[in-house]
């Protein structure tokens, strides 16, 4: 399933220019006269020109309003900089409701565009809405039994960003995870009872190495992964060490690292690494 998101305006042009400067949206193509597809989001903006007054759609036939109004759905706008973006939209017209305050998860601004539909532009902070949510997880042991099944989830996580890269070739997973595969290392990581990912956490010099984290397509995005990795650095943070990781370059998996508090140190023409200082150890 695809969403889309389309918004009603009053002027298609000011509503063009105003998404540009306010989000760097940017203009894909006009479908006609009266509407316009704007991409630079996940999904696709639709910018939908309706005369104020005009009926919507639907059993109640309210006319339409362009003064501020209340709508249960809004833009949510995900951006690095709460503060900086919150400048960015004012300057392009956007009118600031409630400057960006943080809470656990991040920081949040309220504001509203030209044609008074209602935007909040995020900052995640930390675990982000991880912080919010907590999966009853169960870590189980593995043996050299469980090798195979375990490949066959590495591929079908990695196989979307290798074959980006023009990378995916099965053999040289199982040469990569047969050379670092250390059972005694290795945990499974289920809900429901259901195996949904593993990771591989092994003393490495002076500190830890994160082998492995992968979670099967259907369970990235909910906040496991961000859970499983908070696992591993309060045991790191127990120890008071550091914990290094590669990632595969141009993947997802750079994002979520740097957000959860690792640093680059190095990279080569396939991967980056990544090193998450120590903390003092738990008294």
């Amino acid at each position: 399933m695809r969403i889309l998101v389309n918004i009603d305006v009053p002027d298609l042009e000011h509503a063009i220019d105003f998404y540009r400067r306010a989000f760097g949206l940017r203009l894909r193509r006009r479908l006609g006269p009266q509407a316009a597809e704007m991409r630079g989001a996940q999904a696709p903006i639709y910018l939908l020109e309706k005369a104020a007054g005009t009926p919507a759609a639907g059993a109640t036939r309210q006319p339409r309003d362009y003064a501020r109004h209340w709508t249960p759905v809004h833009l949510d706008v995900v951006v690095e900089d709460a503060d900086r973006a919150v400048e960015q939209a004012v300057t392009a017209a956007a009118r600031l409701e409630d400057p960006a305050v943080s809470h656990e998860w991040g920081r949040i601004a309220h504001l509203s565009d030209p044609y008074g539909h209602g935007i909040c532009i995020l900052q995640f902070l930390g675990r982000g809405y991880d912080a919010l949510a907590a999966l009853d997880v169960r870590y189980e042991p593995v043996g050299e039994a469980d090798f195979e099944a375990l490949l066959a989830l590495r591929i079908e996580a990695m196989r979307e960003s290798l074959e980006r890269l023009g990378r995916f070739d099965p053999e040289r997973a199982r040469s990569r995870l047969r050379g670092t595969f250390r059972p005694e290392c290795t945990w499974s990581i289920e809900v429901d009872g259901q195996r949904l990912g593993f990771y591989a956490l092994r003393p490495d010099g002076d500190g830890l190495r994160l082998d492995h984290l992968y979670l099967r397509p259907g369970a990235q995005g909910e906040g496991l992964g961000g859970q499983v990795l908070r696992r591993i650095l309060d045991e790191a943070d127990r120890l008071g060490l550091p914990v290094r990781v590669g990632a595969l370059r141009g993947s997802d998996s750079n994002r979520f690292y740097r957000r959860h508090g690792f640093v680059q140190t190095a990279e080569s023409e396939w991967d980056i690494d990544y090193l998450r200082p120590a903390r003092a150890p738990a008294r």
